[in-house]
C-alpha cells in the first residue's frame, strides 16, 4: 500500500521549507538528506523546493498544465 503524501519525508521537508525562517539550515539540510536517503530523487527535492507550499496542499509535484 502506497503512503500518502503527507506521510513521506519529502512532505517533511516541503513543510520545512514552508516555515524556513523557523528552521535552522543544518537541520533543513539534514531533512532534505533524509528525504533523498528514503527513496525521493534530487529531482523531487528541487520542484519541492520551488513551490513547497504546493506539494504540502495537493501532494503533486507538477503544478497544472498550462
Amino acid at each position: 500500500m502506497a503512503k500518502e503524501h503527507w506521510e513521506t519525508h519529502l512532505y517533511t521537508y516541503a513543510v520545512a521549507l514552508v516555515v524556513k525562517e523557523n528552521i535552522q539550515p543544518e537541520n533543513l539540510a539534514g531533512m532534505r538528506a533524509k528525504a533523498i536517503k528514503q527513496g525521493h530523487t534530487e529531482g523531487e527535492c528541487q520542484i519541492v523546493e520551488l513551490d513547497p507550499e504546493h506539494y504540502v496542499r495537493t501532494g503533486q509535484l507538477e503544478g497544472p498544465q498550462q
